[in-house]
């Protein structure tokens, strides 16, 4: 193995790592200073010759710095769309080996935990429960109806149903309940009526469920729905009347003494709401006519109509089992859906404590140069921002925190035996995932009502059983927290190590935390001060301001859905490149080697917008992404010597912060 050292030379490589030397030698005048106290060359070794593996240098860099980055991608990724699902499934193939009996040496942390026990629990039945004979969507019909949530009589009430069978989705189809962050330590409860609601057909086998619930033939009952669709849809986008009330933020007890033909009490009754907890009721007056034409309607149609869009909703999710193949990864995969908290604990406890104290140092260290480097950016004041606008802005920069990992700050193991103490897992697998979906929404409910400590539960993310992977395994930003999150799924290689040389700590990390500090300063999140407050005389003020307004239009020149994102990324890549210089040599060779790292979060397989957008559906393209961030970089430009209006180096170059 090759010596720790800093030169700028390689010694005394095995056989081993002079094959990958070989491929390696644009990179022998590389920064290899050590950051962390104890440093593994081998790391870096690998991350460059996986970062060889998937370029082209065929490629013209100057033309399409994307392919010439990550052309080979999906020859080593053939199953995998993005990145981030590769970051998601290294994590789960990590939390195989704590279940699995092959390395019991992993589990000495759990010694009687009650997390663990009850996981692993969750997991055996799921591993034996495979292979059944039954039809999967019979089996969810056969537990729901062990819970008593079938009633096919005479005397159907369509609410109570859709209030049921929302305790098992987030899948609003007639309105929807969102629990939102009021401050950093309070939730308010929002309703509103449904919109983007996901469309559903009836397919063969989701009829031969529903059949036994209806006398409508399949042609029938999917005539129906459309009709009932259609009419729900002209009530929930019909144009609001010229005195239709504005929302309001009001308390429980006023929302129940206000006149209205909706019955609260009912309607609410999911949620342990108190006198003085606070609700906002948007669009009232579409709500009030939903009602009105909901209770209209025949009660079998609108109760089968619940059925269908509850298993349309579990049919369309790829982690529950609907192939009947209950693999040791795919129920550890499904277990990161349903149980995101306590699986990330045990994350923690098995892997990521053993590197926390040296890796938080690091990242903490990396983040502070960042806003040091952004401070001095807006003291520079090339916007010519007034006192008052570099006051707010540099408030709101020092207040930005950091959460690495995702778990709630500052709770011991107590917090997530509670979180857990409640469920208990059968030995019917079909029974356990529809408990656990139970659980969490039912747990999602409670935090609404001030009987419950909301503190924890704001400082981190608990992400929905049904969210897509890249949610989970990319950093965010949250506003009323004004925080940065780092998930597990991005503290691992390729994306970080904190063995890494300064170009490929930069070149991700550095990025990445850029990126999302950026956001607090993006067109949306700019209206928000360093509380999680509006901030709307301060905002307008920048919004106002010309050099502000130009650089946004330059942004736009070329259109994209997510000028948000789009803002992080050329100015996020922008703040690391800064910090890097300001503390290393930007030497061709580093600069190469962070433009390329840079690189590895956007390769990825998808070969148009909508197949990227299963996956994603919050940014462009990765090739679009990377493209035109490096596009608008003139250091990228100048270490690669590219021409004067070739693709990645046009005469207008934009910017914002």
């Amino acid at each position: 193995m090759l010596i720790k050292k800093d030169t700028v030379y390689w010694a005394q490589a095995s056989v081993a790592d002079i094959v990958i030397l070989n491929d390696l030698l644009n990179w022998e005048h590389v920064n290899r200073t050590c950051l962390a106290q104890d440093c593994d060359e081998h790391v870096n070794l690998k991350q460059l010759q996986q970062i060889n593996t998937y370029m082209n240098d065929a490629v013209d860099p100057c033309e399409d710095f994307h392919k010439y980055a990550c052309q080979h991608w999906k020859r080593e990724h053939p199953n995998e769309v993005t990145m981030a699902a590769v970051a998601y499934n290294q994590i789960t193939k990590k939390l195989l080996e704590i279940f699995e009996d092959n390395k019991p040496e992993l589990r000495a942390e759990l010694q009687n935990n009650v997390i663990y026990e009850k996981l692993n629990d969750y997991y055996k039945v799921c591993k034996e429960n495979g292979q059944q004979n039954s039809s999967i969507l019979w089996l969810y019909i056969k537990e729901l109806n062990e819970m008593g949530f079938l009633r096919n009589d005479e005397n159907l009430d369509w609410l109570k149903t859709y209030k049921e069978l929302q305790l098992l989705m987030d899948n609003p189809y007639f309105w929807q309940f969102n629990i939102n962050e009021l401050t950093k330590s309070k939730y308010f409860l929002n309703i509103d009526i449904a919109q983007n609601q996901k469309k559903y057909n009836i397919s063969a086998n989701l009829y031969e469920v529903l059949k036994n619930f209806t006398s409508f033939s399949f042609e029938e009952l999917q005539m129906k729905f459309l009709t009932l669709e259609k009419e729900v849809n002209e009530i929930i986008y019909g144009v609001c009347p010229s005195d239709c009330i504005l929302p309001e933020t009001i308390t429980y007890e006023e929302v129940l003494q206000k006149p209205s033909s909706v019955n609260w009490t009912d309607v609410l009754s999911n949620f342990q709401l108190q006198s003085e907890d606070l609700v906002k009721i948007d669009n009232i007056q579409p709500l009030e006519n939903l009602f009105g034409y909901l209770n209209r309607q025949d009660s079998n149609l609108l109760y089968v109509y619940n059925l269908f869009k509850f298993l349309s909703h579990i049919e369309a999710d790829k982690l529950n089992f609907l192939d009947n193949q209950h693999s040791p990864y795919k129920c550890v995969q499904h277990m990161r859906k349903v149980f995101d908290l306590p699986m990330n604990y045990l994350y923690e406890k098995v892997f990521y404590s053993k590197i926390r104290k040296e890796s938080d140092r690091l990242i903490r260290e990396i983040f502070e140069e960042l806003k040091q480097t952004f401070s001095e950016n807006v003291e520079e004041n090339q916007l010519k921002l007034s006192t008052r606008n570099k006051n707010f802005l540099l408030t709101k920069l020092s207040g930005i925190s950091l959460n690495i990992g995702n778990l709630p700050i500052n709770v011991s193991d107590d917090f997530y035996e509670n979180y857990l103490k409640d469920y208990q897992v059968t030995d019917n697998f079909y029974l356990n995932h529809v408990l656990a979906l139970k659980h969490y929404y039912t747990q999602q409910l409670l935090l609404a009502s001030s009987s419950k400590d909301s503190t924890p539960w704001i400082s981190f993310q608990n992400y929905d059983p049904f969210v897509l992977d890249s949610a989970i395994s990319t950093a965010g930003y949250y506003y009323v927290m004004n925080a940065i999150s780092l998930p597990f799924s991005y503290l691992q290689v390729p994306f970080y190590s904190p063995h890494f040389w300064p170009p490929l700590l930069y070149g991700d990390l550095a990025t990445t935390l850029g990126h999302e500090l950026i956001h607090a300063f993006d067109p949306t999140f700019l209206s928000f001060d360093s509380d999680g407050k509006l901030a709307n005389s301060d905002f307008e003020l920048i919004n106002e301001n010309w050099h502000y307004k130009r650089a946004i239009k330059c942004l736009t020149h070329k259109p994209t859905q997510f000028l948000e994102e789009r803002v992080a990324d050329v100015s996020g890549n922008r703040l690391a490149l800064l910090t890097f210089k300001r503390k290393f040599s930007l030497s061709p060779s580093n600069a190469k080697l962070f433009f390329l790292q840079y690189a590895q979060f956007f390769c990825g397989a998808a070969e148009n917008f909508d197949e990227f957008n299963a996956e994603d559906t919050s940014h462009d393209m990765d090739s679009v992404r990377l493209n035109y961030t490096m596009s608008h970089s003139r250091d990228f430009a100048e270490m690669f010597a590219c021409h004067s209006d070739a693709p990645m180096n046009p005469k207008t170059k934009c910017q914002l912060w």
